[in-house]
């Protein structure tokens, strides 16, 4: 057992032993990515393949360390009593393109078993105000993801 929580304290933290405010806003994306999977109570693979791509592309990880920075992300998830801590490192550190570009990817999250449920997209709009992405960027998110024939 204590092996194992050596193992997962290196694999998590850098060799001085602290996380970075990089690490601190990847967690934190991915985390808001887990959370729109689980909105709609159904965790589908193609949503968990999303967010594995979402996490490569966001921040040019191998898909190893997207992996680990997904089990990481589970983990804080645990602890959370809500997405506050996330949302709010997310805009102390994001620029509004880089917001901007998560709601893309959180849209690409939701949309990847081919359907936008009720609690997803409902969970969208309050990430969208939390992190201050206006309603435009919103929408062209979507867009681009879902396309122009999802009038919902």
């Amino acid at each position: 057992m204590i092996e194992a929580i050596r193992r997962f304290l290196e694999e998590s933290l850098p060799a001085d032993g602290r996380r970075t405010k990089h690490d601190d806003l990847q967690l934190a994306a991915a985390a808001l990515l887990i959370e729109v999977m689980s909105a709609d109570y159904h965790e589908e693979e193609s949503e968990r393949a999303a967010i594995a791509r979402a996490v490569g592309t966001l921040f040019g990880l191998t898909p190893q360390e997207g992996a680990r920075l997904v089990d990481r992300a589970q983990e804080e998830l645990r602890h959370a009593t809500d997405d506050y801590e996330f949302t709010s490192q997310i805009n102390r550190g994001f620029s509004a393109q880089q917001k901007e570009a998560l709601m893309e990817a959180l849209w690409q999250v939701a949309y990847a078993d081919g359907d936008i449920d009720m609690y997803e997209r409902h969970y969208l709009g309050k990430l969208a105000e939390l992190l201050y992405i206006p309603r435009s960027s919103f929408i062209c998110a979507k867009l681009r993801v879902c396309g122009a024939s999802d009038g919902r």
